[in-house]
């Protein structure tokens, strides 16, 4: 047993092309943590690959699954540091959490959205649904208004169970928002925020599978999304956003994973957007934490998982990336509801 044979196993087993370099960051991972989701998430690897990586190395007798969560064996020690894998070290700024950006100037706005909230609608799985943390929310804005991206500007926000439309209204740094969701609780909750603190938000019902309206294009200067990891679904939930731009210098600001998107991934991802007339200027290292939703164990992941624990910390993290268009390209503003987009060897929380 060694790297090569783990990663082999990887890629043949779970579909994701895995080097040595994959197999040495869970290795890192496990002597760190016992989570199971806490191993996905300090990896950095998608988790199915995650998940068939300690199957094969319960069945070599390196690690064992008990009541306490994933045990490193001795054996497994000795096997570690005979294949010169070294712990994970964390050097995160505690001021920022690693975000480079606070929210202290946005404190009042903060505080109000704390409060308005927490009666907001419970992620549902059958909208793919996942919040961020309320100081998420907030850095996201600190980060767009430090790149000049929010004052005076017209925004957009593709899908927002994040309530970035209400944060930003609250802020009253934006001209106008316009918010595109699909959950009709969503909808109906901002809705009533904006017309009873008098913010300028609209919040349209929108399925984002189908094409944007007329009205809503080459409108915007800037664009939020949480996209869908699939190749497809990412180029067309981000391409929504791009056609929503008015022109060069607009910016546009979406999450992606390593739990669901592998570096192959990623690299495919980034050629999309390269061929879309945009260049990445920003990508800021497990920026966005996700709570941890309720439905959990109806996840694929759940399945996935060869041990049934459940999280003990926010686990679930995707990296801010932050996009300018560079040439105003035309991309297609296509029907897709008839076709399955969510889908793919590393998705793992539909």
């Amino acid at each position: 047993m060694n790297k090569d044979i783990l990663s082999k196993y990887v890629t043949e087993n779970a579909n994701i092309p895995w080097g040595t370099r994959n197999a040495e960051r869970v290795l890192s991972a496990l002597l760190v943590a016992d989570n199971f989701w806490d191993i996905v998430s300090f990896s950095c690897e998608p988790l199915p690959a995650v998940a068939e990586a300690l199957k094969l190395l319960a069945d070599r007798g390196l690690i064992e699954f008990t009541d306490q969560g994933v045990l490193l064996t001795q054996k497994g020690r000795m096997f570690i540091e005979k294949e010169g894998v070294f712990p994970l070290h964390f050097h995160t700024c505690p001021r920022c959490d690693g975000k480079t950006v606070v929210i202290d100037e946005f404190r009042k706005a903060f505080d109000e959205f704390l409060r308005i909230q927490i009666d907001r609608p419970e992620a549902i799985r059958e909208f793919d649904q996942g919040y961020v943390t309320p100081e998420t929310t907030f850095a996201r804005i600190a980060l767009a208004d430090s790149r000049g991206d929010l004052r005076g500007k017209e925004v957009v926000v593709l899908g927002d169970d994040d309530l970035v439309g209400v944060a930003l209204g609250l802020t009253g740094l934006v001209k106008s928002v316009v918010v595109l969701e699909l959950d009709e609780r969503l909808v109906a909750f901002e809705q009533r925020i904006a017309t009873e603190l008098g913010l300028p938000l609209q919040v349209i019902r929108h399925d984002l599978r189908k094409p944007l309206t007329k009205e809503l294009l080459s409108k915007f200067d800037v664009f939020f999304c949480d996209p869908p990891e699939t190749i497809e679904a990412f180029d067309a939930f981000v391409g929504r956003g791009i056609i929503a731009l008015k022109g060069e210098g607009c910016a546009g600001y979406f999450g992606i994973t390593h739990v669901e998107s592998s570096c192959y991934k990623w690299r495919l991802l980034e050629m999309k957007l390269l061929q879309r007339g945009l260049v990445i200027t920003d990508i800021i290292h497990d920026f966005n934490v996700y709570m941890n939703w309720e439905y959990v164990d109806e996840m694929l992941a759940w399945d996935l998982a060869p041990i049934k624990q459940p999280p003990i910390r926010n686990w679930y993290k995707s990296s801010m990336v932050r996009v300018e268009m560079v040439e105003k390209l035309e991309i297609p503003n296509e029907d897709l509801t008839n076709r399955d987009i969510y889908n793919d060897p590393e998705s793992s929380t539909t």
